[in-house]
């Protein structure tokens, strides 16, 4: 059995009656906050999920499917993505118009790029 906990450990966020994700379909699955260090998340399909502020530092995803996932505010510093599919996914947060049409872009997605 392999959970995901949120970042400060005590709340259980996907639990797998298994010894590895690799090729498992958690589409469409809220892993906000979630903590996946080093996870081997190869092949595993995470399309449509919420993987907001998700910590996927040094995680392999090599041909993960993150289709439409919402990757706002994830820290996928040192991760492998080879063939990751990533079509459609959401790395920053929508900007917002005022009445006047003047955007507002948030200041935690200036600078940042997707990879």
């Amino acid at each position: 059995m392999i959970h995901i906990y949120d970042k400060k450990g005590f709340t259980k966020l996907f639990s797998y009656d298994g010894d590895s994700f690799k090729g498992l379909d958690i589409s469409n699955v809220g892993l906000s906050e979630a903590n996946m260090i080093q996870m081997d998340l190869r092949e595993v399909n995470l399309s449509h999920s919420d993987l907001s502020n998700a910590d996927l530092r040094m995680a392999n995803l090599s041909s993960a499917n993150l289709s439409n996932a919402n990757l706002v505010g994830a820290d996928l510093d040192g991760a492998i993505t080879d063939g990751c599919d990533m079509t459609g996914a959401i790395l920053v947060a929508p900007a917002s118009a005022d009445e006047n049409g003047n955007v507002a872009i948030p200041i935690d997605s200036i600078g940042k790029r997707s990879s």
